[in-house]
C-alpha cells in the first residue's frame, strides 16, 4: 500500500488537488475559474481511480493466471 502511495500517479493526483482546492478558496469573485477548479477535482480522481484499477485488474489477471497454470502442472 505503501509503494502505491508513492506512486507518480498518485502524487501528481495529490498536487492536482491540493492546486485546485487552493483555486477553488483563493478566488472569490470569479465563479468560472471555481466551478473549473471542482471539476479538476472530480476528473483527476476519477481517473487516477480507472488508470490505477486497470493495472490492478491486469495484475490479478496475471496472478490468476499463474496461480492456475501452477495448479494445474500438479493434477
Amino acid at each position: 500500500m505503501l509503494d502505491k502511495m508513492k506512486a507518480r500517479k498518485f502524487i501528481a493526483t495529490i498536487l492536482t488537488d491540493i492546486i485546485a482546492v487552493a483555486t477553488l478558496f483563493t478566488t472569490n469573485e470569479n465563479i468560472t475559474i471555481q466551478i473549473i477548479a471542482l471539476v479538476t477535482i472530480g476528473v483527476t480522481n476519477i481517473v487516477y481511480g480507472i488508470v490505477q484499477g486497470a493495472i490492478d485488474a491486469k495484475a490479478i489477471a496475471t496472478e490468476v493466471s499463474k496461480t492456475a497454470n501452477e495448479i494445474e502442472s500438479k493434477l
